[in-house]
């Protein structure tokens, strides 16, 4: 069928639908920008671990802004009308607002909360507009409730159904008490939820000075009419793949109480301007909380779809496009009261990958390896020094190695493609506010993985606990299996964690680790995982070796056992290398003859 461009189709002219449609993407840009000047914790406040949306009458996504986390574009999708289905459409008010986290049917895990406000306009319901961070604490059995040998959510924190948190502008302060008392350090949830409720209710404002510029009608026909866009931008673009089915798998490491690892397979079907996501043979539920909810599944898909097909505003309109089918209570699927804390850094992590695995084969010049798996670490206990004198959780994330693309090396150090947005918090920042020292934040030399194109690197991270003693948890993966490669490229390196790394006194800890004691002195060492690379390692140009290796992305004996490239060292002070072309040739042909 046809596919018309975005033109006058719903009574809109192109020239005001783009000015409408990007006054959608400011608003939420807005709202970002106040949680992130008026939040308490650092993860939002530094780290941007935050997203807003706006929504129709209905609760279809309509819009998220440029600085919103990937991770909360496709389960907002389902956030809105879970609101609506728990409230009552005809029980919300103006001035209202409305909380929820709960992952099985709008959310990831139970520390990302999610705030919706009705927008009324002449007494009618006309949109919704939300606010979403990530708290660092929301109770459990561990500070940061980031619990990776949790079998059930009702170890890993507060799970919150809709609940009107404000009627008529009213707070329910039964509600935020109960809460706060089940959290750690609740005046930085306080501050956390403060700060949402003010994006919410500037979001609103902003919404009714679009309608008071353009009215109503307009307004309404671009709410419509950007669904109606992305739909046919994405049908168009699986018109034009082959059709076919393609397939991709990836494995978490393992399931912490069997030792056995769990596979995520996804057979993708495109069939004209149609595509089926199917999930159903992958693994059955975990014991651990690696476990993914159906709202995480589908925003792992919408990231997949992003980062591979051309730019598409994403909203509900993409789904129209689209099927997923998934088992209940299967891995994909996390039904309750299964542990699912740990979904962001693990199983999350492979529906994308499998996902840009089977896309990759169907548009292979857009393709991408798979990224690492991010390290959601967190460290707590009393800060001892004068000025604090106090508890402290400090929350943090390892970046690492995205995947090769067919013309670009993998970016280094960066945020997993479902935190593509966040930002690195600033390790002095970290120091002045707890008791923690950076011995050591650099790249990871020889962590991408080996391609034509080469995964990007890892980062290596050297912690001190100079002042007290506390804990250490983490949620990780890519420990035990590497980074997948695409088109006979070679997988990233894997990650880990070990106390006092070298010394008498050294605990491999793994990046699966739950509230482990630290004492003062200590150290942590740190690292995340590679990208994955792309195509034959042995077809990558021998003069881009050579300059990774003067860059130190990979040593000079890393070049020949994974490229083939014979280079000598000349005077490494000046950075003076010679590749031997011959014997790298005849290296690499003995090489492939070998295969």
């Amino acid at each position: 069928m046809p596919h018309a461009p975005a033109d006058n189709t719903a009574g809109i002219d192109p020239v005001t639908f783009e000015v409408v449609r990007n006054a959608f993407v400011s608003i939420c840009n807005e709202m970002a920008l106040v949680v992130a000047k008026t939040a308490y914790s650092t993860p939002v406040n530094e780290g941007r671990d935050f997203a807003s949306g706006i929504y129709d009458h209905e609760g279809k996504l309509i819009s998220q802004g440029e600085f919103d986390l990937p991770a909360f574009v496709g389960l907002t999708h389902l956030t809105v009308p879970e609101v609506i289905r728990a409230i009552g459409r005809e029980n919300m008010r103006p001035d209202d607002i409305y909380m929820i986290n709960d992952p099985y049917v709008a959310s990831t895990h139970c520390n990302d909360i999610h705030f919706v406000k009705p927008v009324f306009i002449g007494g009618e319901l006309v949109a919704f507009v939300s606010a979403t961070a990530h708290w660092s604490d929301v109770g459990g059995i561990a500070p940061g409730s980031l619990i990776c040998a949790a079998r059930t959510h009702f170890e890993e924190g507060m799970r919150i159904p809709a609940v009107t948190i404000y009627e008529q502008g009213v707070l329910n302060e039964d509600i935020l008490a109960l809460l706060l008392s089940n959290m750690r350090q609740s005046w930085e949830r306080l501050g956390d939820f403060n700060a949402q409720v003010a994006a919410v209710r500037a979001g609103e404002a902003r919404f009714h000075a679009l309608v008071e510029r353009h009215g109503l009608d307009v307004v309404r026909g671009t709410m419509a009419e950007v669904q109606e866009y992305s739909e046919r931008m994405v049908r168009a673009a699986f018109a034009s793949l082959p059709d076919g089915s393609y397939y991709g798998e990836d494995r978490c490491d393992q399931d912490i109480f069997t030792g056995e690892p769990k596979a995520m397979r996804l057979t993708l079907t495109i069939r004209g301007d149609h595509a089926v996501f199917d999930l159903t043979e992958s693994d059955g539920p975990a014991e651990c909380s690696i476990n993914c909810t159906i709202a995480a599944t589908t925003s792992a898909l919408f990231i997949a779809l992003a980062s591979i097909l051309p730019p598409v505003p994403i909203n509900s309109g993409v789904m129209r496009a689209i099927e997923i089918k998934a088992k209940r209570g299967s891995l994909a699927w996390a039904e309750p009261p299964s542990g699912i804390s740990g979904l962001p850094a693990t199983t999350m992590d492979t529906v994308t990958s499998c996902v840009t695995q089977a896309l990759s084969q169907a548009l292979p010049e857009r393709g991408v390896g798979a990224a690492y798996s991010i390290l959601n670490c967190v460290f707590s206990g009393f800060d001892e020094r004068p000025e604090f004198q106090s508890p402290f959780i400090n929350y943090v994330w390892g970046f690492g190695g995205m995947g090769a693309t067919e013309s670009k090396d993998g970016t280094a150090a960066a945020a997993a493609p479902y935190g593509g947005s966040i930002q690195t918090i600033p390790c002095e920042l970290q120091e002045r506010r707890y008791p923690v020292l950076w011995r050591r934040h650099q790249l990871l030399p020889g962590s991408g993985g080996p391609g034509a194109t080469r995964g990007g690197l890892a980062l290596d991270e050297l912690v001190e606990f100079p002042f007290q003693s506390g804990v250490v948890s983490c949620i990780g993966a890519r420990e035990r299996f590497g980074t997948p490669g695409l088109f006979g490229a070679g997988d990233g390196a894997t990650a880990g964690l070990i106390i006092n790394r070298g010394t008498e006194s050294e605990r491999n800890l793994g990046v699966m680790a739950l509230h482990q004691p630290v004492s003062a002195n200590e150290v942590m060492s740190l690292w995340s995982g590679g990208g994955g690379g792309y195509g034959d390692p042995l077809e990558r140009p021998l003069e881009r070796i050579l300059d990774d290796v003067k860059d130190e992305y990979i040593s000079i004996e890393g070049a020949r056992a994974q490229y083939g490239a014979v280079i000598r060292e000349v005077d490494r002070r000046t950075l003076a290398f010679e590749i031997d072309v011959a014997a790298s040739e005849r290296l690499r042909s003995e090489r492939r003859a070998a295969r």
